[in-house]
């Protein structure tokens, strides 16, 4: 009778364990990422030409790949990750589609009917810009809601992870200031409009960290990178 060395035994297909991925870190980076594009865009360091290249990212990386491993998560039983990331993927999916086609729909509504109406052109094009920012203001108002609930489920995770949401919440609202408080040309509440974009840089660079710090911990078998978790986790039975 032959015997398997140990050594051949321990690296058996039979013997290998198979661990599913961390999904919220795929997620996630792809969100750090649109947010650093989207408020490098808004502090203005982008020209009109260079921003709408974001687009490919926002709907590629910050929308599908969101969405892809929020799927994932959610059939590993995350059920926080898989919400955040299908919630935030789908985000990133709808603001593509604004850009692209919502926003342009509603200018070209609104010239439709000024041409009707015999509006001058300078009204009607005051007009389709302020709608557009308007409907932009609204649009966050539900997004807002969304992120306090994730914010408050987000204090059973880690402290890292509550700072990115409260940053989350700050941008929405400043953006909301600056587009619901637009002059009647469309022009946004410029300081708001600003202090949204930095809010977004800073966010980016959290969920970077966090990103980093999931990635590293895991391959280097250490916590090298803190995340400050929230709550302890629970023992065990003897």
């Amino acid at each position: 009778m032959s015997v398997t060395p140990l050594s051949e035994a321990s690296t058996s297909p039979a013997s290998v364990v198979h661990r599913p991925g961390h999904a919220l870190v795929i997620g996630a980076a792809g969100f750090a990422w649109c947010s650093l594009a989207l408020g490098l865009s808004t502090v203005g360091l982008m020209n009109a030409a260079g921003s709408s290249m974001i687009l490919s990212g926002t709907f590629f990386y910050g929308g599908i790949v969101q969405m892809i491993a929020g799927f994932f998560a959610l059939a590993a039983g995350a059920t926080f990750a898989a919400a955040f990331l299908t919630a935030y993927g789908a985000f990133w999916l709808g603001y593509t589609a604004i850009q692209v086609w919502v926003a342009p729909h509603i200018v070209a509504s609104v010239v439709a009917a000024g041409a009707q109406s015999h509006a001058s052109a300078a009204a009607v094009q005051a007009q389709a810009g302020h709608d557009v920012v308007q409907a932009l203001g609204v649009f966050l108002i539900a997004w807002l809601v969304v992120t306090v609930i994730f914010t408050v489920a987000s204090l059973g995770t880690n402290a890292v992870t509550v700072l990115a949401f409260v940053l989350l919440n700050l941008t929405i609202v400043l953006l909301m200031v600056a587009y619901l408080g637009a002059s009647s040309v469309g022009v946004p509440v410029d300081g708001a409009l600003k202090g949204a974009g930095w809010a977004e840089i800073v966010l980016a660079a959290v969920a970077f960290y966090i990103v980093l710090a999931e990635l590293a911990n895991e391959s280097l078998g250490r916590g090298v990178f803190p995340l400050f978790p929230l709550r302890r986790p629970v023992a065990q039975a003897a």
